[in-house]
């Protein structure tokens, strides 16, 4: 069955569990009780968050997945009570190059959905270019496409019904989620309706008897129903598979120790600038990396340029992420550059201000957004052992945003 609220979720439940258990033990110091206290809050705060989404926009159709940004989610909800208002800013959300590049990454880790990127990528050009109508049909044709090859069962999204995207541990498995959005997928328009329409009416849009879909809601409810049923899968994957083996009270332990000390790192942390002359400016290890990117860059060296990106952006396209690098930045003669600013704003995050000069004469002030990250490539805060990568990546991500 569907899942009532995001906290009867499985993986919530043994998470809440853990925690008790180690609450009631009394080897515990009064910080790394704190500490359990404040993992108890963060884990109710998110299934708070998801439930109130569901609650806004579960009865718009509005899926909430696992790429969706939850600090934003959380802000979002919080500033607006109208259901119209939250819908506007979750549209927003996904109209910002960085988030939909965030949320698009992980669909290469499924192989049925690797072979669509180049649809994928298509639609997203027409998304940002205002061409909702095309971004629309290639995003429903990837979707059956996808649905379709993912499962021995041979048959596309659109001829599935609702009991069957049922999601184990997933937040789309919400009751009010992929299966409650589902209806208006299938949904039967067989009257030609010339009225502006805004939902994602799979059966009309494609038969041709639903002619007003060209719009932003409705092109991102196909982004958000392609990232829901890549959601789906992934939960058919995780049921499948064995049952992980129980957490000992040792591991427990040294991560709640681990979480104390990057939450010290972070409470400790101070927003800073430098600029051009003042002290540390020119060593800072940020800056000294975006100096071996940009040199790259002049040099056309893409695979040195590929080093110096983040690890999560580059980890599920192996060996070919050179070959992106290149088909992004191939069009962009960067001649020279120089840098002019260094604002740390937040404990993992820096900012890079760097002025691009061109081949052809223009030249443009940008940001190149820095991520501190661990071994495994998670965000830290700087005074950790990390290095600095480049989330931003793409040419158009930071020259389209405001430096």
């Amino acid at each position: 069955m569907d899942y009532q609220s995001a906290h009867d979720l499985p993986s919530f439940v043994e998470m809440k569990r853990q925690l008790q258990g180690l609450r009631a033990l009394s080897l515990f110091s009064r910080k790394q009780r704190a500490t359990v206290k404040t993992l108890e809050q963060q884990i109710k705060g998110l299934g708070d968050t998801v439930d109130h989404y569901y609650e806004a926009l579960g009865p718009r159709n509005w899926i909430f997945h696992d790429t969706l940004p939850v600090d934003d989610i959380t802000v979002l909800l919080s500033e607006h009570a109208d259901a119209e208002e939250v819908e506007a800013g979750l549209i927003a959300l996904y109209n910002n190059h960085d988030n939909l590049r965030r949320m698009i990454t992980p669909l290469n880790q499924l192989p049925a959905m690797r072979k669509r990127m180049a649809l994928v990528h298509k639609a997203q050009d027409d998304y940002f270019s205002e061409k909702y109508y095309a971004c629309i049909h290639v995003l429903l044709s990837v979707m059956d496409g996808f649905v379709n090859e993912f499962e021995t069962v041979r048959r596309g999204l659109h001829a599935r019904e609702a009991e069957e995207l049922r999601a184990w541990d997933s937040v789309v498995g919400h009751h009010m989620g992929l299966t409650n959005a589902h209806k208006t997928f299938t949904k039967g328009k067989s009257t030609t309706n010339e009225e502006p329409v805004f939902e994602l009416y799979r059966n009309g849009i494609v038969h041709g008897s639903i002619l007003n879909y060209d719009n932003a809601v409705v092109a991102t409810k196909a982004w958000n129903r392609l990232f829901a049923v890549t959601d789906w899968a992934r939960a058919r994957i995780k049921e499948q598979q064995p049952p992980p083996e129980k957490t000992s009270w040792k591991e427990v332990f040294a991560q709640i120790a681990e979480n104390d000390k990057r939450m010290r790192a972070n409470e400790a942390w101070q927003p800073s600038t430098w600029r051009p002359g003042e002290d540390d400016f020119a060593e800072h290890p940020a800056r000294e990396l975006a100096d071996e990117f940009l040199t790259a860059w002049v040099a056309k060296n893409y695979g040195r340029m590929t080093q110096a990106i983040s690890t999560e952006v580059r980890q599920p396209h192996g060996n070919a992420m050179p070959r992106l690098v290149r088909i992004e930045y191939e069009g962009f003669d960067l001649k020279s550059y120089e840098v002019t600013a260094i604002d740390h704003t937040a404990p993992a995050v820096c900012l890079i201000g760097v002025v691009l000069r061109f081949g052809d004469g223009s030249q443009q002030t940008v940001n190149l957004r820095w991520l501190y990250e661990d071994a495994d490539g998670q965000p830290i805060a700087s005074s950790l052992p990390g290095v600095w990568r480049l989330r931003n990546w793409g040419p158009m991500a930071f020259m389209n945003a405001t430096a």
